[in-house]
């Protein structure tokens, strides 16, 4: 009896620890995802996505207050990320998109830059 309290309660704990380990870490963000890479790889390494668009992936964390995004090509292959936390905000991917980056065959028509409601503008990114 005292055996199968025992190993219960190591099961519990492991699992309570398992459930803790979160994948999506500034860590695993800056040193795993890197250009090139497919999206199935991005997934394996920080988990699903909490938002996915087509070519665009975003994981938030609520409770610790942090952020990072994913750009993909036509293709499915990482182009560009960010991560935004109280520390750092890295400047969003899309609008460091060169000329080149965009997909071949017009999928894409690259950012437009159109008047906001106030003196400064707006840029529109327009993704197929």
């Amino acid at each position: 009896m005292k055996r199968t309290v025992l190993l219960l309660l190591a099961f519990v704990a492991i699992a309570a620890i398992a459930a803790g380990c979160d994948k999506f870490t500034q860590k695993r963000f800056d040193t795993m995802v890197m250009k090139g890479q497919a999206q199935w790889e991005v997934e394996k390494i920080l988990g699903p996505p909490d938002t996915k668009w087509t070519r665009k992936w975003r994981w938030v964390n609520v409770d610790k207050h942090f952020s990072g995004t994913v750009l993909f090509d036509a293709q499915g292959r990482v182009i560009g990320k960010a991560w935004n936390d109280s520390e750092r905000q890295d400047t969003d991917p899309e609008t460091e998109w060169r000329k080149g980056d965009w997909p071949a065959g017009g999928q894409g028509t690259g950012p437009q830059t159109t008047p906001g409601n106030t003196s400064t503008t707006t840029t529109e990114i327009v993704v197929p």
